[in-house]
């Protein structure tokens, strides 16, 4: 009897001292309004999908914020186990693996109201010397990188859109969602002065990125995929859509 009390309570003390928490992963992630920030709920519709998709095979995510030009550079030096979302751009497979879609952003212009101009081809706007304000680090459209544009690079979307208020760049490609967000609530009183053009530049699908320095990504990569697949097939992936995003974004 006492060898078997003995048994239990090792047993026990083991149980204690073993890890009964999920595991847990820390990515890096910028703010990009409505899809994904620090003070957005759930901290956006993207970190929520990749958190219940995670969540579904047993890991936890933490997110740590800041501008997308270092996020993307810390994540791809393995300081991060990747990035919280980014879009497909040839330069970054070196160094990414990307997942699965988890939906698309409509990428448009926005321009002064005032300023007469119908978007034909990028070849226009470079005729026209327009100058474009482009966050560093973004991937941008094809036709756009040909046409060899004049572009400001700037550290974040709000500053590119201020600078097209203030006339200091004459277009900004944007996620259609994060540019009407930006105007409504953390810059109004440029709401009614700056648009955006039609037609869409391009549909852009968000991945999660995971850093090829970390030697667990591919691993990582592959139970992500599994849990997206897993939450895109239940109503819980089109309730966080329609609960997370503006109503005019229902995917």
């Amino acid at each position: 009897m006492k060898f078997s009390v003995s048994c239990v309570l090792l047993c026990f003390g083991l149980l204690l001292s073993s890890p009964l928490q999920a595991e847990r992963i820390l990515l890096a992630s910028s703010n990009y309004h409505p899809h994904y920030a620090a003070d957005l709920p759930q901290q956006g519709v993207v970190t929520e999908i990749i958190r219940q998709a995670f969540t579904l095979q047993g890991i936890q995510i933490d997110v740590e914020f800041m501008p997308f030009g270092r996020a993307l550079h810390e994540a791809k030096m393995g300081h991060y186990a990747g990035l919280i979302a980014a879009w497909y751009n040839e330069d970054r497979v070196e160094h990414f693996l990307y997942s699965q879609p988890m939906y698309a952003n409509q990428i448009v212009f926005f321009k002064r109201r005032a300023m007469p101009l119908e978007f034909r081809n990028y070849q226009q706007l470079a005729e026209s010397r327009f100058r474009l304000g482009v966050v560093q680090g973004y991937a941008q459209p094809e036709g756009l990188i040909r046409a060899r544009l004049n572009t400001i690079a700037v550290a974040s979307d709000e500053q590119a859109f201020r600078m097209l208020a203030l006339e200091r760049v004459d277009l900004v490609p944007s996620d259609k969602l994060n540019g009407l967000y930006l105007l409504q609530t953390l810059l109004p009183e440029y709401a009614d002065d700056i648009v955006y053009m039609e037609p869409v530049l391009e549909q852009r699908p968000m991945y999660l990125v995971l850093s090829k320095q970390d030697p667990r990504s591919e691993e990582l990569m592959e139970r992500f995929n599994r849990g997206l697949q897993q939450l895109q097939a239940s109503n819980q992936y089109r309730t966080i859509l329609q609960s997370l995003l503006p109503a005019t974004d229902a995917h």
